[in-house]
């Protein structure tokens, strides 16, 4: 799990919390794939490039994606999954693999969000399709 200082309760993680810290695993061992959670979590350009050479690396859109109000530049999910569909596809973004834990469970609010920001990027339904069911699918051999 990659991010930024900081998780449930705030609590610190380890300090290789860069994708990039995965480059030489992911290359070694390219028939296991890897999800890196909340859209890059403050390391997206990172994710960028790990996914650029590792086609085995995919991004996970889960979480309220509330890290993004501490980046200095001005960024939203939008962006996010605009830059993603532009660099790797479609067929590399997975919907809500990391959830929140029960009871709270999943807000049907960022699914709903993350439907609009994909619909106004004008993802055909087949992008959608994949990127909400079918690549999760897949990964997980389903």
């Amino acid at each position: 799990h990659f991010g930024v200082l900081g998780g449930g309760g705030g609590v610190s993680q380890h300090v290789n919390m860069s994708p990039l810290s995965l480059h030489d695993v992911a290359r070694d061992f390219a028939s296991v794939q890897f999800v890196i959670p909340h859209l890059g979590c403050g390391y997206v350009r990172e994710l960028l490039h790990l996914m650029w050479s590792c086609p085995n690396v995919h991004v996970d859109t889960s979480g309220s994606n509330q890290w993004i109000r501490w980046m200095p530049e001005e960024i939203t999910v939008k962006s996010l999954l605009r830059k993603y569909l532009e660099t790797v596809g479609h067929e590399r973004i997975i919907f809500g693999s990391d959830s929140s834990w029960f009871p709270r469970g999943f807000s049907v609010r960022y699914f709903e969000d993350q439907v609009r920001d994909l619909r106004e990027l004008n993802a055909s339904n087949d992008q959608m399709e994949a990127i909400f069911n079918g690549n999760a699918r897949k990964l997980l051999k389903l």
